[in-house]
C-alpha cells in the first residue's frame, strides 16, 4: 500500500503462477494512506497473507447477497495511524488487516488477518520483444472457444490445452494425456478458428505451439469479462511463460501462466528464416463499424 494505490500480488509456487496487480486510489470510492501522507521518506505498508483465508472472508456464501460495502485497514504493528480503531487494534506487536464487511439491517462484520513479513519472491522474466507474438481478444470471444473443453470440478479437473498459432488460423485441442482423470475415457476435443476472432493478430512465427491449463485461464477470463475489458495476450516459444494484460485507466493486473512443452512442438526458426504474420482488426473509426466482443 502506497500513496498512489493498492499493489496486490499473487504467487502459487504449486502451479507457477504469478499475479500482481495494481489499483489507484481513483478505483476506491475512498482511499486515506497515513492520514494523507505523501512525503518521499514514507515507506509503503507492506504486508503477507494467506489468499485462501482471504478468500473464505470475502467470497463467503452469507456475504454475496447481503454485502453493501467493504473496508479494510491496515494497521501497523506499535503504529497509531487510525486513532478510530480500538485500543486492542492500535497498541500490538503484529500488523493487522481489518476486514470490515457492512451488510444490509446495518450488521457490520469484522475480521482481523495477521500480516505476516513479505518473503522476496523471484518474478518471473520478461519475454524478449524481438521474438514476442502479441494478441489481443475479447473475454466473451476467447471465452466461445474454451467452453468447447471439459472442465470439471475437483483438483485434477484441470484439462490442458493445446494452442497452434498459424497464419491465418489458431488449432485448439486438449491434451490427451490431461483428458481422463478417474480411468475413464472421455472426450477429446479439437478445433479451429480464424485469426479473425482476435483484434490484434500478431505471431512472430508460425507455428507456434504453447500448451497451459484451462482452469487458471478460465479465471483471468472471467475476471476480465467482469471488468468489461480485453485480454493481451503474450508469449515468445513453448518453455517460455504466458503473459496476460488487463488493463484500465484505474487499474493494471498481469497474469503469468506457466506453460509445457508439448511433444510436436519445435523450437522457434532462427531471425532470418521467420515469418512475421500481423493482422489488426479494422478499428471503428477504420469503416464506420464496429462490434463489441
Amino acid at each position: 500500500m502506497s500513496s498512489t494505490g493498492l499493489h496486490l500480488l499473487m504467487r502459487d509456487t504449486r502451479v507457477a503462477e504469478h499475479c500482481p496487480v495494481f489499483t489507484g486510489g481513483e478505483f476506491f470510492s475512498r482511499y486515506k494512506f497515513r492520514d494523507g501522507a505523501a512525503q518521499d521518506d514514507v515507506q509503503d505498508v507492506k504486508g503477507q497473507f494467506l489468499a485462501k483465508t482471504f478468500l473464505s472472508i470475502i467470497k463467503h456464501r452469507t456475504i454475496e447477497k447481503t454485502l453493501e460495502r467493504c473496508e479494510f485497514i491496515i494497521v501497523e504493528a506499535t503504529d497509531l495511524y487510525d486513532q478510530n480503531e480500538p485500543d486492542e487494534d492500535q497498541d500490538t506487536l503484529e500488523s493487522r488487516l481489518i476486514i470490515r464487511l457492512h451488510c444490509k439491517h446495518g450488521i457490520v462484520k469484522t475480521h482481523r488477518l495477521q500480516l505476516l513479513v513479505p518473503t522476496s519472491l523471484l518474478s518471473p522474466g520478461t519475454s524478449d520483444p524481438s521474438t514476442e507474438s502479441h494478441l489481443t481478444i475479447g473475454p466473451r470471444a476467447i471465452k466461445d472457444i474454451t467452453e468447447h473443453f471439459p472442465n470439471a470440478r475437483g483438483a485434477k479437473g484441470n484439462p490442458q490445452l493445446v494452442w497452434t498459432f498459424g497464419d491465418t488460423d489458431v488449432e485448439v485441442k486438449s491434451l490427451e494425456s490431461s483428458i481422463d482423470t478417474r480411468g475413464k475415457a472421455q472426450l477429446s476435443t479439437e478445433l479451429t478458428i480464424s485469426a479473425d476472432e482476435f483484434d490484434v493478430y500478431d505471431v512472430y512465427a508460425t507455428p507456434t505451439i504453447i500448451s497451459f491449463h484451462l482452469r487458471e485461464f478460465n479465471a483471468i477470463i472471467a475476471f476480465a469479462e467482469s471488468m468489461g475489458l480485453c485480454l493481451d495476450l503474450r508469449f515468445t516459444d513453448s518453455v517460455a511463460p504466458l503473459f496476460i494484460d488487463v488493463e484500465s485507466e484505474e487499474s493494471e493486473c498481469l497474469f503469468v501462466i506457466s506453460t509445457s512443452q508439448y511433444g510436436g512442438s519445435a523450437a522457434p526458426p532462427s531471425s532470418n528464416s521467420t515469418q512475421h504474420n500481423t493482422h489488426k482488426r479494422p478499428s471503428p473509426s477504420d469503416d464506420g463499424k464496429g462490434s463489441s466482443r
